[in-house]
């Protein structure tokens, strides 16, 4: 992703249920850009964004490290062309660089689709569980 991709990928986002202006993907982005442990690919069609994928290089104590896909979504007009399996293929060689043995992936439960597309890929449920929140500020 470049600064050049704000506009595109705030309207993805929206289309992923997110929805955020260009100028909160701005910011966002300026977090994210240049830190080695996650990137974020953009999937163009005639140099127009259709898709993205966030992923990021974890290390925890109590695992070996993994690659977590953190955010993914291709365009409703995209979906079904192999656009969000060359993105994930893309992150699967990205993780390796990064001593990542394993790819893992969060989906919300009614998320059906996507369930079946990772399925689909290779990927299995490993684990249910709940997400807390707490605003802290």
């Amino acid at each position: 992703m470049t600064r050049a991709d704000v506009e595109p990928v705030a309207a993805l986002t929206g289309e992923l249920g997110y929805p955020s202006t260009a100028e909160e993907i701005a910011s966002r982005f300026a977090r994210i850009d240049g830190q080695s442990r996650q990137i974020i690919f953009v999937a163009e069609d005639g140099g127009a964004a259709v898709a993205w994928l966030h992923v990021a290089a974890h290390a925890y104590l109590e695992s070996d490290p993994f690659a977590e896909i953190l955010g993914l979504v291709v365009a409703e007009r995209h979906r079904g062309r192999g656009v969000g399996r060359a993105l994930v293929s893309t992150a699967e060689a990205w993780a390796r660089t990064h001593h990542c043995a394993t790819i893992r992936v969060r989906s919300r439960i009614a998320r059906e689709r996507a369930h079946a597309f990772y399925e689909r890929d290779g990927f299995r449920r490993v684990k249910t569980q709940h997400c807390f929140e707490k605003t802290v500020g």
